[in-house]
């Protein structure tokens, strides 16, 4: 009985101990924000503490800093203080929050030791970011690949890339406003290493050209240019070792305008539109009969549903980002670098290799036929009966077969079977009048009439 009195008197003073605290009007013993002591101030004096560092944050600026850059960013222009709502909820709620039990402990250790509270700060993430942007579009520039120039024939240096970290700085620019007035920093950059150095092409010893192929296009459309030549730099310097496999997706990459492509014609659907990387299909099939013509093993290719201008029919190799790749593989004993280059209108593309190539490599074509158009009729009101007008002049599609002659010393050794394609013609559009002629009759009244 005794027992049960101690204990039912210890829970009732346990129960008073918490109603008091939880109607203590000020912040608890222990809490220290941004190093000061506000344990019992009330809720006015912190409000009145954070109004003083408001004013404060709001004069702070920092320099930034990297090579020629030096900018001075100030609080204002990224519309950075303090949040006061936040602040003073963590500092308030601390020994307010959760079971009973862990409001006791946390009013335990703020007596014992100490809890600390960072400011919480808000800030314009747009400005932020708009800040980012600029520093970035000076900073960043790709890796360039060691070349050998396909017209003079010398090495052409490698080139570091560099690339602002934009995950690393944004947390960088908060804690610097943080920590003192005039605070700099350096902008963090990584450095991206090139594929191919100058030193991997001089050990391979790749001088010997295997084989090489040219198209042309209209330089005047800038657009589809700009596309060939990027996708021309993203393929230009790649070394293919032995057994491995060339992907053309993977090494020019996303078809996006962040990664520098613009907007030109493509192919789709049989239909000629508007499409981000329009014309890098033609480095792509340029590439395509270059590694024909090196006698190299091919593992993906697909041809366009239309014939192209630029390469014959059945040596064309259409690409779509994660649908369909142009693939091949370095099926020689020695590794082999890729060249592509653009000059004027020209799209040069050569594959070199330590030796020389020793077979002699044709294409061939056989069962060629073509597929007449189709003849597609539509009414026209304007016209009358038995009157007929060509709206377009249909092209007539192919079917063919491509093959892979190789010869040595005069001899044949292998003849394979490359693809069987199918290209799409245009149809014959005629117009075919229903309009309903006067007749004869109609027209003597009407001259009677008259």
């Amino acid at each position: 009985m005794k027992k049960t009195w101690l204990g039912m008197t210890a829970l009732g003073i346990l129960v008073v101990v918490i109603i008091l605290f939880s109607w203590y009007p000020k912040v608890y013993k222990g809490v220290i924000l941004e190093g000061v002591d506000i344990g019992g101030y009330s809720r006015d004096e912190v409000v009145q503490l954070l109004s003083s560092w408001q004013s404060q944050y709001h004069a702070k600026s920092i320099v930034v800093q990297y090579g020629d850059i030096t900018s001075k960013v100030d609080a204002e222009m990224i519309e950075l203080g303090i949040d006061a709502d936040a602040t003073l909820d963590q500092v308030w709620n601390y020994g307010r929050r959760g079971s009973w039990w862990e409001r006791m402990q946390n009013i335990r250790i703020g007596w014992e030791k100490s809890y600390p509270v960072l400011l919480a700060i808000k800030y314009n993430e747009s400005k932020l970011e708009g800040l980012i942007e600029q520093w970035r579009s000076t900073i960043d520039r790709p890796p360039r690949n060691a070349v050998i120039n396909l017209w003079t024939g010398t090495i052409v240096p490698h080139e570091l890339g560099y690339s602002l970290d934009r995950e690393a700085l944004r947390p960088m620019i908060l804690d610097a406003f943080k920590t003192s007035n005039r605070a700099e920093i350096t902008l963090p950059v990584k450095i991206i290493q090139p594929k191919v150095t100058m030193e991997d092409i001089t050990n391979a010893g790749m001088k010997e050209f295997l084989s090489s192929y040219t198209t042309t296009f209209n330089s005047g459309d800038m657009n589809r240019t700009d596309n060939i030549k990027l996708a021309a730099l993203n393929t230009n310097g790649t070394i293919i070792y032995p057994g491995k496999i060339f992907s053309f997706n993977e090494i020019v990459g996303p078809r996006e305008k962040e990664y520098g492509f613009k907007e030109a014609l493509e192919i789709v659907d049989g239909e000629f539109v508007p499409g981000i990387g329009g014309g890098i299909c033609q480095v792509s099939s340029t590439l395509y009969n270059a590694v024909l013509l090196a006698n190299l093993k091919i593992i993906e290719r697909s041809n366009h549903s239309k014939p192209l201008s630029y390469v014959p029919l059945g040596r064309d190799a259409t690409v779509a980002y994660g649908a369909l790749d142009f693939q091949f593989m370095n099926n020689t004993q020695e590794p082999i670098l890729i060249l592509a280059e653009v000059e004027d209108n020209k799209l040069v593309v050569g594959i070199l290799g330590p030796h020389p190539l020793t077979e002699k490599v044709e294409i061939q074509h056989e069962n060629q036929k073509a597929i007449p158009p189709t003849i597609v009729k539509k009414d026209d009101d304007d016209l009358y009966l038995g009157e007929t007008l060509v709206e377009q002049e249909g092209r007539p599609g192919y079917a063919l077969t491509t093959l892979r002659v190789v010869w040595s010393r005069g001899r044949q050794i292998s003849k394979e079977v490359l693809s069987k394609d199918i290209y799409m013609g245009e149809d014959t559009i005629v117009k075919v009048g229903k309009k309903i002629p006067p007749t004869a009759d109609a027209t003597d009244k009407k001259q009677k009439t008259k």
